[in-house]
């Protein structure tokens, strides 16, 4: 599997990806407008398969200089259960090792405790639908809650 950042021409098909799994009562054309903001101050990347396939995606949004944002994971229906998502989020996070990471999570905290994130305390928590998690040291998970909770959700 080759990590690499998405390309142009691939942006329409994740989009349609995500909005199958995440339309929150919006347009394909409002999810569009929604994530194409998200380019200017992000990397959309992918796991290409074998047969230069996509297989999965997900965008890493700088937040702040030793924070990054992770949004709109998804891996294809059908390579799902492979342990693709896992291998994603674990690529684009080895990429910048001294950072901490952040994302909301929709399915409970269990996936992603195992890849090394917790759950913010209640007190951070800002999002009905979505738990705040990090992924970070304890130098920065301090750091973290010292300052205002990045709203990217």
């Amino acid at each position: 599997m080759l990590l690499r950042e998405a390309l142009p021409d691939e942006r329409q098909r994740l989009y349609e990806l995500g909005h199958r799994e995440w339309p929150k009562g919006r347009s394909l054309a409002e999810y569009i407008e929604d994530n194409q903001k998200e380019e200017a101050s992000g990397t959309r990347y992918v796991l290409e398969g074998v047969n230069r396939e996509i297989t999965a995606s997900l965008m890493l949004l700088r937040l702040r200089p030793y924070l990054y944002g992770i949004g709109s994971v998804v891996v294809e229906p059908g390579f799902r259960g492979q342990g693709l998502g896992r291998a994603l989020l674990t690529q684009c996070m080895d990429k910048h090792p001294a950072a901490a990471f952040m994302l909301y999570s929709e399915i409970g905290t269990a996936y992603y405790e195992k890849l090394g994130f917790q759950a913010l305390p209640p007190a951070y928590q800002h999002h009905a639908h979505g738990l705040c998690m990090v992924r970070a040291d304890r130098f920065l998970y301090e750091r973290i809650l010292q300052e205002p909770i990045p709203d990217y959700f």
